[in-house]
């Protein structure tokens, strides 16, 4: 298979804490140099490694929130653009974004903490990239929820897709299943989104998604919703 040099070169500078300008970043991404999710879990692992080993202080919490709120604007930004719109967010989709930037941001602390932590106790930094991995995951929640938001907005289908991971016994059932936004929405089913009580997964390391659709809505789609989501709440 042929590399991407520039999707390589990105990789190398991030795994050096070596980070590109957002800007060239934004151009890159739209020339399909590089795959957000993937350059956003490089940047995460080289900067818990420069954590662990010393050469990151205190500048990897203001380097993180910069991160999670361009990532996550870009997520949705792209969804808006895919859908085929022009000009800014609407404020349907700015809130729920200033939102979950925001929950992020109230973890970053303790992340930080946590390597430090490990670094001192000299306990296996793997726990940490693992976790890192869970952070980037955060790139595709935001591409989907975007995409679910505007199908909700505008009265669209949406599919729950398989992702790229494995998958609890709640996610392989949802899968190939058309309603439109509204019926998931009523029935409270969403894909990652962790901690997820409603997917036998918790929505940890899910990788699955809810994706646009002109498909058939799927036979008594709604009652099915509803009965996997109440089993799920009682459980």
């Amino acid at each position: 298979m042929m590399t991407n040099p520039f999707r390589e070169l990105a990789y190398y500078l991030a795994d050096k804490g070596i980070y590109l300008d957002d800007g060239l970043l934004s151009d890159m991404e739209t020339i399909g140099a590089i795959k957000t999710y993937d350059y956003f879990l490089k940047r995460i692992n080289g900067l818990v490694r420069g954590v662990y080993s010393g050469n990151v202080a205190g500048e990897f919490i203001d380097i993180m929130a910069n991160l999670i709120q361009g990532q996550l604007t870009d997520a949705y930004r792209r969804v808006w653009k895919e859908d085929g719109n022009e000009g800014p967010l609407p404020e349907y989709l700015t809130g729920p974004l200033t939102e979950a930037i925001a929950t992020q941001y109230d973890f970053v602390d303790q992340y930080f903490r946590d390597i430090v932590k490990a670094r001192l106790d000299k306990t296996s930094i793997d726990p940490l990239m693992i976790r890192a991995g869970m952070w980037a995951n955060r790139y595709k929640e935001a591409t989907s929820e975007a995409a679910r938001l505007i199908a909700l907005e505008n009265g669209g289908k949406l599919q729950w897709v398989y992702g790229d991971a494995d998958h609890c016994n709640t996610c392989a059932n949802l899968n190939g299943k058309v309603a439109y936004a509204k019926e998931w929405e009523s029935s409270g089913l969403k894909p990652q989104s962790a901690p997820n009580k409603l997917l036998e997964c918790g929505g940890w390391r899910c990788a699955c998604s809810l994706e646009p659709t002109d498909k058939r809505r799927s036979a008594n789609v709604q009652a099915y919703l509803w009965a996997i989501a109440a089993a799920r709440d009682g459980g």
